[in-house]
């Protein structure tokens, strides 16, 4: 059949989607598996396997396993049987005894995707099928499933004849992490056909034999392979383990290139090994090499490790160069390296910090500023000084100078103060406010608080509350909303008896911004004497109403009319907040039921989860009854935990 363009194949494509999965469209499922399109037919199994596993539908994909000629059709009906589960074994475990090998063949690979540990005799049996292509399916389906039998199994398959079955036992072996008695391994160590998987599985052993041989293996032509052991231990090495790697690596030749290489390649288990050694023998000049190991996640904690034992030499290798060398690697691999370079700040990287802060890298260029900020020198306040005139580094270059400040405060302050001069920013003010003395800090502030700029009076007012109520009550006057807001923030810094004057005046204000600020800060400073305030709040628009919610039930004083009240609010967070802050009372119970019929979708799961947590099982029956009439599935599944939780009650 000759091949159609991606027109017709989406069609078809989207023809079986709208078709679905009922009764009537089950011919057309096992039609398409023969479709051209490799999407097409992935669909279409995927689909059949979502199907009511009867043994009709079982039958018909075995049927089209047999099907000569058709390895698109029959690798798709494979997909099928592997997704079907239990109900799909008696009749693969039938289809083993098939007189066709290439039937049998099917069966063993299906059966181990299926991991059905009911299969593992019949695979035994395989284990001595005249087709050698049948023994090695059966041998890998026993590693996929695994057990005790099936170990046993594999293990007695090391002395076969058959160097691709004796391969097979080896990485099943390794999968199922059952490494076979060391002297069953040493044979393989030295064969060509088993090295490689050996020395894994040699890994595994937890044994000081076992390490002494792989790193013996480091000196040998299969030096990869016992890397890629010492990378499938999961223990750490020991203190004396280390020593005796870092004694083997000094007599193997071009170690940092080999080493290099292990850290750069695909294989996870060799690049742990060369984690190992380049820990073992301190290669701090390999540092860039094992940040790259991190990328893709899975070994970012263990590059960490290596890279904060390699301290400053290790650092120094990540900031060398122009640019520096940690620009050129990817997103994971900077981030290990950036973590690496934070806890080995010292003095004597200020130059490189300060040359990283200018590659013109943003994400760096903080980095930088955090590293300056914990270096404990006096040269870090210059370059963090010209960052804070850069609009996107300022607020970084300000949190840097205060950590700078508890080593050196006059000159962190003095820098502070002159940018502040020049002109006067947010980040700055901030900083300056924590750093300066109180009378030098509150004098710039006052200045700061007639700035035309509305994000500098905001800063000022929000920074004024360590200092005292004059500047706050000021800011609540404020024509911008912004800064406002700020003050109506900080208010929960001050004192209760001086913010409460202050606190009545922001919940007055017009602007739900600073309303919301205000009610937050009411609960936070315990101020019961505005709760009528907050009470009248719950009326409004959903982030005030939310505030006032949530300083209500922080007061104490959240009765059960406001509850009602607030989880039949126009707002679906402030009825989803009200629902949690209702779970630990019968009342919450009656709001829950009611809100399952809420048209919001999160509500009715917050609804849900409400029932599981305080509910008895006769509120199963609503809940039942709100799950036949979802029509979201996703919902539906979130709901049945919560019914599943009730169910066990």
């Amino acid at each position: 059949m000759p091949l159609e363009g991606d027109e017709a194949a989406e069609a078809r494509y989207q023809q079986l989607l709208a078709a679905g999965m009922g009764e009537d469209a089950l011919e057309g499922l096992v039609a398409a598996l023969y479709d051209v399109s490799w999407r097409v037919r992935k669909l279409a199994a995927e689909l059949l396997a979502r199907v009511d596993a009867t043994p009709a539908l079982v039958d018909r994909l075995i049927h089209v396993l047999g099907d000569r000629g058709q390895t698109g059709a029959r690798n798709a009906a494979a997909m099928a049987l592997a997704q079907l589960g239990p109900p799909a074994v008696p009749s693969l475990l039938t289809l083993l005894q098939h007189p066709d090998p290439d039937q049998r063949k099917f069966a063993a690979d299906i059966l181990g995707e299926l991991r059905q540990p009911d299969a593992v005799g019949e695979l035994i049996g395989r284990l001595e099928d005249p087709d050698p292509n049948v023994c090695v399916a059966a041998a890998e389906a026993l590693g996929r499933i695994g057990g005790v039998a099936a170990g046993r199994a594999l293990e007695r398959l090391l002395d076969s004849k058959e160097p691709l079955l004796r391969l097979c036992a080896l990485e099943g072996l390794g999968q199922l992490s059952r490494p076979p008695p060391l002297p069953s391994l040493l044979p393989h160590l030295e064969a060509p056909e088993t090295a490689r998987s050996a020395w894994r599985l040699l890994g595994q052993i937890a044994h000081p034999t076992a390490f002494a041989l792989l790193c013996r293996g480091l000196l040998t032509p299969a030096r990869d392979a016992a890397l890629a052991g010492l990378g499938a231990r999961e223990v750490g090495l020991a203190a004396d383990g280390e020593g005796e790697l870092k004694v083997t690596l000094r007599h193997v030749e071009q170690a940092e290139g080999w080493l290099t290489q292990a850290l750069a390649s695909e294989e996870r288990a060799l690049r742990h090994g060369a984690l190992q050694a380049v820990q073992a023998a301190a290669l701090s000049s390999l540092a860039v090499g094992v940040a790259g190991a991190a990328e893709g996640g899975e070994l970012a904690e263990a590059a960490l490790k290596v890279l904060i034992r390699l301290g400053l030499p290790g650092a120094n290798a990540l900031l060398a160069g122009d640019p520096p060398a940690l620009t050129s690697l990817g997103r994971e691999a900077r981030s290990v390296a950036g973590e690496a370079v934070l806890r080995a700040a010292e003095p004597v990287l200020v130059p490189a910090l300060a040359a990283l802060a200018a590659a013109g890298d943003f994400e760096l260029a903080e980095l930088a500023a955090r590293a300056l900020g914990r270096s404990r020198s006096e040269a870090a306040v210059a370059p963090l000084a010209e960052m804070l005139d850069d609009d996107l580094l300022a607020a970084s270059a300000a949190r840097a100078l205060v950590t700078l400040a508890v080593t050196v405060p006059a000159q962190c302050t003095q820098a502070l103060l002159q940018s502040l001069e020049r002109r006067p920013r947010p980040h700055a003010l901030r900083a300056y406010a924590q750093v300066a003395p109180p009378a030098e800090a509150l004098a710039m502030l006052r200045r700061c608080a007639h700035e035309a700029d509305e994000r500098v009076r905001a800063a000022a007012a929000e920074a004024s509350a360590t200092l005292g109520v004059e500047l706050l009550s000021t800011a609540l006057a404020d024509e911008s909303a912004l800064v406002r807001r700020a003050a109506a923030r900080a208010l929960a810094r001050l004192a209760p008896a001086d913010a409460l004057p202050l606190l009545r005046r922001a919940l007055a204000d017009d602007e739900p911004a600073v309303l919301t600020s205000a009610a937050v800060a009411a609960g936070e400073l315990g101020a019961k004497e505005v709760t009528a305030t907050l009470e009248a709040l719950l009326a409004s628009s959903g982030a005030v109403a939310l505030a006032a919610l949530q300083s209500l039930f922080q007061l104490g004083v959240l009765s059960i009319g406001l509850l009602q009240s607030a989880a039949r609010h126009a707002d679906a967070e402030v009825v989803k907040a009200a629902l949690t802050f209702a779970a630990g009372s019968a009342e919450g119970v009656k709001l829950a039921v009611e809100r399952l019929q809420h048209p919001r979708w999160d509500v009715r799961v917050a609804a849900a989860r409400t029932l599981a947590v305080s509910g008895g099982r006769e509120t199963l029956i609503p809940l039942h009854a709100a799950l036949e009439r979802e029509t979201d599935a996703l919902t539906r599944e979130l709901m049945m935990v919560s019914a599943a939780r009730l169910a066990e009650r």
